[in-house]
This record gives C-alpha cells, sequence and structure tokens, in this order.
C-alpha cells in the first residue's frame, strides 16, 4: 500500500511476480506523499477469509468492500467483487454506447477496444479505461484499476447479492488506485494525477471546425471554405477524411480528385487567410507493392504471425497490413513516413492530424486460424 492525502494505492499480485504488469516506461506511477495517518482514505485487511475495504476516514464510510464474494487470483483470471448502496450513481468505465450514468441491473460492461459502428445499446466502443466515479449524497470517490488485459465489470442487483460490481479480468494483477474526491471535479483531478494530463489543446483548436467524410474532390472542399466565408462565418480548421486518398492508401492523394497540387493550393489559401487544415491517417496500410508498406517490410516493423508472415486485416484499401508499435524502430519508420508525405516544401502542409482507428480496427480477418 502507499498513501497520499486523498489517494490509496492498493496491489495485490503473485507472489513470484511472473504475472505481466503494466510497465512503468509505459504508465509512470506517482509518488506516496504522506502516511497512511494523513490520507483522507482508510484501508483495512481481513486475513481470513481474506478480503480488504476503503473508507473515509472520519466519517468511517465505506467506499469499497471486497467481502462481498471470494477473490480468484490464477495466472489467467482474476475475480474481485465490491458491495455497493442501492441504486449507485456509476460513471465511466471506458467508451460505451451506455447513456452517461452507467446500467447497475445485470449489466456487463466489457473493456476490449473495438471500431464498430451502427452497434447496439450497450456496447464496448474505442477507449478502455478501468475507471469509475461514483456519486454519493455524501460526496463522490474514484476507482481505477491498473490492468490492460481484456475484462468484464459486471454490475447487478440481485436479491441473494445485493449491489455489487465485480471485475472479471483475463490476467494480470489487481492494482488499484482509491481516489477521495469528495466532488467529481477532484475525483478527475486526483485521477489525472495517476493517468496524467491530455495534451494542452492549440488555441485555434477552440474555434469553428468542419468535418465530414464524403467530399468528393479536392473543388468540393474549396467550395465549402468559400462558401464559409461568403456567409461570414468565422471557419477555424477545415478537415478532409480518407476521401483525398489514392485508393484509400495512406500516405497517398488521389491524382484525379485530390491532385497534390490542388491540395497543396487549398492548404496555402487557407494559411493565407489564418485557417487551418486537417486529414485522417489510418494506420493500416494497404498490401500492395507501394514505397510505404515497402519500406515498412524493409524494415522489419509490421505485425507478423507466429510462422513471421504479415498478420493481415481488412480495412478502407482492401486487404492491409498494421504497424508493430513495439517494433525497436517503429517510431522512426512511422516518423519518416509523416516527413515524406507532409512536409511543407513538396508535401502537404498540415496543421493537425486526424488518427482514427489506433486501437486497432480490421473489418474482417483473412489469416488462417493455424500457422
Amino acid at each position: 500500500m502507499k498513501f497520499a492525502e486523498d489517494r490509496i494505492h492498493v496491489k495485490i499480485q503473485d507472489k513470484a511476480n511472473q504475472v505481466y504488469q503494466v510497465p512503468e516506461s509505459v504508465f509512470a506511477r506517482p509518488e506516496s506523499t504522506s502516511s497512511a495517518s494523513d490520507s483522507n482514505l482508510v484501508f483495512d485487511i481481513v486475513e481470513e477469509p481474506f478480503s480488504f475495504s476503503i473508507s473515509r476516514a472520519g466519517s468511517e464510510e465505506t467506499l469499497f468492500d471486497t467481502s462481498a464474494a471470494s477473490l480468484v487470483f490464477e495466472s489467467q483470471y482474476l475475480r474481485l467483487r465490491t458491495s455497493l448502496p442501492e441504486d449507485p450513481y456509476l460513471y465511466g468505465l471506458g467508451e460505451h454506447s451506455d447513456p452517461y450514468r452507467l446500467n447497475t441491473t445485470n449489466s456487463v460492461r466489457t473493456l476490449w477496444n473495438q471500431d464498430s459502428y451502427g452497434i447496439p445499446a450497450g456496447a464496448n466502443l474505442y477507449g478502455a479505461q478501468p475507471f469509475y466515479l461514483e456519486n454519493r449524497d455524501s460526496g463522490s470517490h474514484g476507482v481505477f484499476l491498473l490492468n490492460s488485459n481484456g475484462m468484464d465489470v459486471m454490475i447487478n442487483n440481485t436479491p441473494e447479492d445485493g449491489q455489487f460490481l465485480e471485475y472479471n479480468t483475463l490476467g494480470g494483477v489487481l492494482d488499484f488506485y482509491f481516489f477521495a474526491g469528495p466532488s467529481p471535479k477532484s475525483v478527475t483531478q486526483q485521477y489525472a494525477q495517476v493517468a496524467g494530463l491530455p495534451a494542452f489543446q492549440p488555441y485555434w483548436g477552440l474555434g469553428f471546425h468542419q468535418c465530414r467524410y464524403g467530399y468528393p474532390d479536392a473543388f468540393a472542399v474549396a467550395e465549402v471554405v468559400y462558401n464559409y466565408s461568403q456567409a461570414n462565418i468565422p471557419l477555424e480548421t477545415m478537415w478532409t477524411d480518407i476521401d483525398y486518398m489514392d485508393r484509400r492508401l495512406i500516405f497517398t492523394t488521389d491524382p484525379e480528385r485530390y491532385p497534390r497540387e490542388k491540395l497543396r493550393a487549398l492548404v496555402s489559401h487557407l494559411h493565407d487567410n489564418d485557417q487551418h487544415y486537417i486529414v485522417m491517417v489510418d494506420p493500416a496500410a494497404g498490401y500492395q507493392d507501394y514505397p510505404p508498406v515497402n519500406r515498412a517490410i524493409e524494415e522489419n516493423v509490421l505485425l507478423l504471425r507466429a510462422n513471421g508472415s504479415a498478420w493481415l486485416g481488412v480495412v478502407w484499401p482492401g486487404v492491409t497490413v498494421f504497424p508493430d508499435w513495439f517494433a525497436e524502430n517503429i517510431g522512426d519508420y512511422w516518423n519518416n513516413e509523416f516527413e515524406l508525405f507532409f512536409n511543407p516544401e513538396d508535401g502537404i502542409d498540415i496543421d493537425g492530424l486526424w488518427i482514427d482507428m489506433n486501437e486497432p480496427s480490421s473489418f474482417g480477418c483473412i489469416n488462417m486460424c493455424k500457422n
């Protein structure tokens, strides 16, 4: 356990320390800044049968109590349950298609990143943040589980078990941070001290932006920019989706609909009027004989199957390959592709980037199930 004034860090791990944990190089841990006696939260433990609880100092209100069910800790399955007040006000647990306040009866929140459109209510989406905020009349608190494995978080209320929240995780460790709040704002600030702050927005990012899929050519984009000026609407930034690409291949422009010289002229016009331009880039590259893929193969930065062949998916250009973000020189490769395509001298001089489908996304897998 480690303490801060408004935070307690509790970690349960295997004695041999053989189970995967999120490395500090990927997710830096904050330093503990106080002792248990100075914290606004109190940790209590029961050794047999094992359970622990988190409560507020002073009021002794219980915020998290694992005695609701026995803890399971195996190499590929972890389970931990906490009891909750009746009909709790819960928020968070990643991106999803639920209402903002989470359903608290017979609900399973899956934390497994997926890109999908036309999904039903209650489905998981891009972001997987195993953090929730609970709001009570007595105040708010937060719970963050630092675990990168796929998991289901079950929220339910039954006559036998009452109201509860249960983690079912495919592996890793139980690495919890509890935040005292007591306001939703302070919970968010305390969580940010652990998870980190978002990138600072440029001032122009707060202006009026125009973005959509389906502009047929560069002339249509230019017409939109012109119409804004004619209507005296202060357009700050124009965006372009994958429409500008040649056959949906990243780091290309369509030679007929979006010729590079026309795009460069459009960007110059925007910049001359103190406006900005953003385009989309997907990580998936069409598995074709063209320079970005050829360089990726030469530099061995693609995601591979166990037998050494490229892992193939299906995205906008058809059959695709994917960068391996853990390859040793992936940063050099990816940065070089951007420098070649987006350089101001003869490329597309963008002001920002629309990064899509990076968690990652494939419309189907065409690899065989066996190597």
